[in-house]
């Protein structure tokens, strides 16, 4: 078995690799019909058989009631599946991306003569918790060893080309544009470590978007006014066979168009008649870039904002490196080159953007230890040991440590072990290293600069007679780059009551990583109740408002074994524990009781959009959006909606709502879409609402001076300064955040001053009670009510103030914090 996993593979939205490293080399496995990448797609003609690969993707337009492609944008959806009609079975993502998976580990056997059991998998950085396990779960099904290794896509490409470049210190920036998905992602090389400093993408944007829209806006008009076809429609099940012929010969086309100029769509559909027609169309490769201008628009824009979110200008930035099939688009990279419409940094091309992550993940694979099988006692006659050391290193000198064990008690004075490379550059050996008591030892060897050293272990007994010791081999490689670790791509939290995002984590935080929160439960938890628990909605993104950012996943708390109930605003601790793969575990602490108790976050809670409940949003961000467009008059909200007619959001939108019918990639793709739409909407109404928010404030602080002249306290007039100072500096900034903190402490300061003059303790008791429900209907209350009343007719001002402090006691939440602002 191999001392490191090796194996690397770019698990696409259109197509998959697999990679092998061995030292300083990389080998792209080729597949059965010798090509090095295979389509993601899969094809059952019958019961009980499979076909993966280019026999699939030549099907999915001939026989689309038993073919399966493009599934990946449809992973982490709990309620998916995709059927086969003839074999009678339907397969869920997770199942169908094990099928593809299956299909390059068996390329990998035939290449080594060996079935791999472990292998690295790459993930877009875009993808989320549920994502991220289905695809572990896809890993599983297909026979490698439970929670093989992920890697971000863009992590994975900046490995590749780290091997290529010999610079000491770069930035660079990552542009994957593949088939499902966008990643962008700026990288710093600083002697000779690898680090991923901030990722920017789009988990539904890639080239079957334009595919899609190639068909919709050009080749299926064609081909209706040309034939006659009426409601000649994706989402119309009549034409879905002719529509998924028109996408096949719409990704031809785009791939052949790299290459020239133009192209002839050839395309047999089937008529109303029962008849097929062979549809002619030329397509040049200035209408592809007319289709596809929103998409590069916005991935420009991602781009830009990882640079900008990291404080970098394009000058800053050494290369771009491109990944992913649609940067062999001319037009694509001309724009990119340019430094108006694009972004302007050196394309780094040396490496086939088709393969260069499966490249990426097998450098990667080769640094970490393969998964050990599980410990068994040694055979008669055998001594195992288990070694600890680093699998990659950067330095010609490491240390290697182990323990030595025996099927029985043994004291191991006397044994010594000796580690040995014959095939050094020069031969290493070291001298006898002797065990201690319990059998564990360490020492330091030197290994070859940039190869791959082999040792093997020796273990001597007292008697100086060699024994048998497994595993006897290690090997460990020199690398001139290290990975400095991965980051989170998404804040990552929790949606609370009041419907707000309470991240736990941030963007950008290396993983592995460990972060609590506290949060209170809102209603009791009884013992007895075998029902009870508290779930709440986890989310990732970095919106204020939680339904704005991407649902994940439910988290569950379930007090199971608790040994006393737990009284409304028993406080939680909740610990998230991220590790490399960006996979997350939870517990759950509850410091009353002094006990914990398992959380879990439920990742199978994603589900479909339904295809009404899209159409209807769609029509809500529609009218939100024209409300926008009549109404903004402000440079800044011009120019946020220019950006979004740029980006082609709402066509993009509309075409993807009417697809999800029928298509739920779609479906996932619009959800995601509408999501974002909305919460852009949400930032340019907050834009077009600075004049009348300035103004709010403006007059706030004038109503404060006025009170502040009557009081005519230093100390006011001091407090009065310094909150027209951070008024004047979040208007200057246009920051609606900071001027509504700016409000806010206005208000309080306000409510301070008014509380001084005679009678507001008085005010404050009559608002209380002439609101209904705001007490509780207890004799407490009543006798609140009348001690109140009483001392308001005696004017004892210190016994109302003393009734108004015990009310607040007892009202709810909401309404105590409203009131203690108004009297603290």
């Amino acid at each position: 078995m191999r001392d490191t996993i090796d194996i690397g593979i770019d698990l696409g939205t259109t197509n998959s690799a697999i990679a092998l490293a061995e030292g300083d080399t990389v080998t792209v496995i080729k597949n059965n019909e010798s090509q090095d990448t295979t389509p993601s797609a899969v094809w059952m003609p019958r019961a009980g058989e499979v076909r993966v690969g280019l026999k699939a993707r030549g099907r999915v337009e001939s026989d689309p009631e038993n073919t399966a492609s493009e599934f990946k944008l449809e992973m982490g959806l709990a309620d998916v599946a995709r059927k086969f009609v003839r074999a009678g079975v339907q397969l869920t993502p997770p199942q169908l991306s094990a099928e593809v998976l299956k299909s390059l580990r068996s390329d990998a056997t035939r290449f080594l003569n060996d079935a791999p059991t472990a292998a690295v998998i790459t993930v877009p950085a875009a993808f989320a918790l549920n994502q991220n396990k289905a695809t572990v779960e896809a890993a599983t099904l297909a026979g490698f060893v439970p929670g093989s290794p992920l890697l971000q896509e863009p992590t994975a490409a900046a490995f590749a080309y780290g091997l290529q470049d010999t610079s000491d210190r770069a930035y660079w920036m990552v542009f994957d544009f593949g088939g499902g998905t966008f990643d962008a992602a700026v990288v710093n090389k600083r002697d000779g470590e690898l680090r991923v400093l901030h990722h920017a993408g789009d988990p539904y944007l890639g080239g079957k978007l334009i595919d899609w829209a190639l068909v919709e806006r050009v080749l299926a008009p064609a081909a209706a006014s040309e034939f006659g076809l009426s409601d000649f429609r994706r989402d119309n099940p009549r034409h879905a066979r002719n529509f998924a012929r028109l996408k096949a010969a719409a990704e031809e086309a785009k791939i052949a168009l790299s290459g020239i100029e133009s192209t002839s769509v050839l395309v047999e559909l089937d008529t109303p008649g029962g008849d097929s027609e062979t549809f002619d169309f030329t397509l040049s490769r200035g209408a592809l870039d007319h289709v596809a201008e929103p998409y590069y628009v916005r991935a420009i824009n991602l781009c830009r904002e990882a640079m900008r979110e990291n404080g970098l200008s394009a000058d800053a930035i050494d290369k771009l490196l491109l990944v992913g099939g649609v940067t062999l688009s001319p037009g694509l990279r001309e724009r990119l080159a340019d430094p108006v419409a694009g972004i302007g940094i050196e394309l780094e091309t040396r490496l086939d953007p088709s393969t260069v992550v499966a490249r990426g993940a097998a450098l990667f694979a080769s640094t970490i230890r393969h998964p050990a099988p599980l410990a068994a006692a040694p055979a008669a006659g055998e001594f195992a040991v288990e070694l600890s050391y680093e699998p990659a290193v950067t330095t010609t000198t490491t240390t290697v440590a182990g323990r030595l064990r025996a099927g029985r008690d043994l004291d191991w004075t006397g044994y010594s072990v000796v580690l040995a490379n014959p095939e050094g550059r020069p031969p290493f050996r070291t001298a006898n290293i002797a065990l201690n008591r319990v059998g564990a030892f360490a020492t330091e060897v030197d290994v070859d600069e940039r190869r791959t050293s082999r040792f093997t272990v020796e273990l001597i007994d007292p008697a100086g007679a060699p024994q048998k010791v497994v595993p006897n081999t290690l090997s460990i490689t020199h690398r001139t780059e290290t990975f400095g670790g991965a980051r989170l791509a998404h804040s990552l939290g929790i949606q609370l009551a009041d419907k707000t995002f309470s991240p736990l984590l941030r963007k950008g935080a290396g993983v592995p990583t460990t972060e609590t929160g506290r949060f209170r439960t809102s209603y009791t938890l009884l013992r007895r109740d075998d029902e009870a628990m508290i779930q709440i909605p986890v989310v990732q993104g970095e919106r204020v408002r939680a339904n704005r950012n991407r649902p994940v996943g439910m988290l569950t708390i379930k007090p199971v074994d608790l040994r006393m109930d737990l009284p409304v605003g028993t406080e939680v601790e909740v610990t998230f524990e991220v590790d490399a793969s960006n996979l997350v575990t939870v517990v759950a602490d509850v410091p009353l009781i002094g006990a914990q108790f398992e959380a879990e976050i439920d990742l199978g809670s994603v589900r479909t959009p339904s295809a009404d409940v899209l159409t209807q949003q769609l029509a809500e961000a529609e009218d939100r959006y024209d409300v926008l467009r009549q109404s903004a008059d402000l440079p800044d909200v011009d120019e946020r909606l220019r950006r979004l007619e740029a980006e082609g959001t709402l066509p993009t939108v509309r075409e993807q709502v009417r697809a999800s019918a029928t298509d739920a990639g779609a479906a996932a793709t619009a959800e995601d879409r509408l999501r974002d739409f909305q919460a852009e909407l949400d930032d340019i109404d907050d834009l077009a609402a600075l004049p009348r928010r300035t103004r709010q404030l403006l007059d706030l602080l004038a109503e404060a001076g006025e009170l502040v002249q009557q009081s005519g306290a230093v100390r006011d007039e001091q407090e009065l300064t310094a909150l027209r100072e951070a008024a004047q500096q979040a208007i200057d900034d246009r920051d609606l955040k900071a001027m509504d903190a700016a409000t806010e402490r206005t208000e309080i300061f306000m409510a301070r001053l008014y509380r001084r003059q005679p009678g507001w303790y008085e005010a404050v008791y009559w608002e209380v009670v002439r609101s209904p429900g705001m007490l509780p209907p207890t004799a407490e209350s009543d006798r609140l009510v009348a001690e109140g009343r009483d001392a308001i007719n005696r004017r004892d001002q210190r016994a109302v103030e003393h009734v108004v402090q015990q009310m607040i006691r007892m009202l709810p939440r909401d309404e105590r914090e409203i009131i203690i602002g108004l009297t603290q």
